[in-house]
């Protein structure tokens, strides 16, 4: 197999996992958030964010993941605009990969003309 295609295939699961991780977390620092200051805006962003993984997978979670933390933790919202760009690109990578692992020479004209009159 193509080396990029591993690579990609490797980092793509890391990305998910950690994306996942990253989602559950902010589940749980959304909840701990709201059961100490009742702030219904957090109350909001935990919902939208349960809700956003079963309708859009995991992009509308991230978005809401990030919202939350934007002010609150700068690391954490950096961690999640980095998993976001990062996901479509190792995405894209992977697409490249497996068209390459399809690298067959294509046939010239004259010998795809032979081959139609035989």
């Amino acid at each position: 197999m193509n080396s990029l295609f591993l690579i990609a295939i490797v980092f793509i699961f890391i990305v998910g996992i950690a994306a996942l991780v990253y989602l559950i977390k902010s589940l749980i620092d959304m909840w701990r958030e709201y059961t100490t200051t009742k702030n219904e805006t957090v109350l909001l962003l935990f919902i939208l964010n349960i809700v956003g993984v079963f309708l859009s997978g995991s992009l509308l979670s991230m978005i809401v993941a990030i919202i939350f933390y934007w002010n609150r933790s700068k690391m954490m919202r950096n961690l999640g605009i980095f998993l976001l760009i990062a996901g479509p690109i190792l995405i894209i990578l992977l697409i490249i990969g497996s068209f390459t692992l399809y690298d067959a020479p294509m046939m010239d004209w004259e010998q795809m003309e032979y081959e139609m009159n035989l």
